[in-house]
């Protein structure tokens, strides 16, 4: 698979969601943002299926809005779901566009999503789960891979990505990343990922 194979969509939608992660996101989410987009797509396009390019590539730059900000009692993702779904609207995107942004976002962390990759949350759901775990990062051609990393670096991801979810958790002891906390090892999972930071 060539790199520039890969469509990065430019629509107006598509070039402020872009400035929006900038505003919004560290540079570390920012560049984890991007790579969900591409190892997303790489994993759609091994596996053979179709998606809608602009919103997958707009639900993936906005998916961790609010990691970085808890929010006591929410769970980062819906929270974010909303705020991004508030966005797509004052873009003069249709409501429904807006809708499956916000939903593919809310749904990105839970169990099991990353199994459907036709469905934009399934999307988020696996692109992140090889960026965030080395999730199937074995089926992608590794110097493809050494691209990706070259354009989007991890900038010691791993331990930003410990720290924003141990906040998270801390904030929503109900929630998803909680749950994944205590039952699914998340943090240790994290550090054992294939990738050097």
């Amino acid at each position: 698979m060539e790199f520039g194979s890969i469509v990065v969509p430019d629509s107006t939608l598509a070039r402020a969601a872009e400035q929006e992660a900038r505003d919004c996101v560290t540079p570390h989410v920012l560049e984890h943002s991007y790579r969900t987009y591409f190892f997303g797509k790489a994993l759609a396009e091994l596996d053979g299926i179709q998606v809608d390019d602009e919103l997958v590539y707009v639900a993936s730059l906005l998916h961790d809005l609010q990691l970085e900000h808890p929010t006591p009692g929410r769970c980062f993702a819906v929270v974010g779901g909303e705020r991004a779904a508030r966005f797509v609207r004052t873009q003069g995107a249709p409501a429904e566009r807006a809708e499956a942004v916000g939903a593919a976002i809310a749904a990105h962390i839970t169990l099991g999503a990353s199994d459907n990759l036709a469905d934009p949350g399934g999307f988020v759901s696996a692109g992140a789960g090889t960026d965030v775990f080395g999730l199937r990062l074995s089926d992608l051609d590794a110097e493809w891979v050494q691209e990706l990393l070259h354009r989007h670096p991890r900038l010691d991801f791993k331990r930003h990505m410990r720290r924003a979810w141990a906040a998270e958790s801390a904030a929503v002891p109900n929630g998803r990343a909680a749950w994944l906390t205590r039952y699914a090892a998340f943090p240790m999972l994290v550090k054992a990922a294939p990738f050097g930071e």
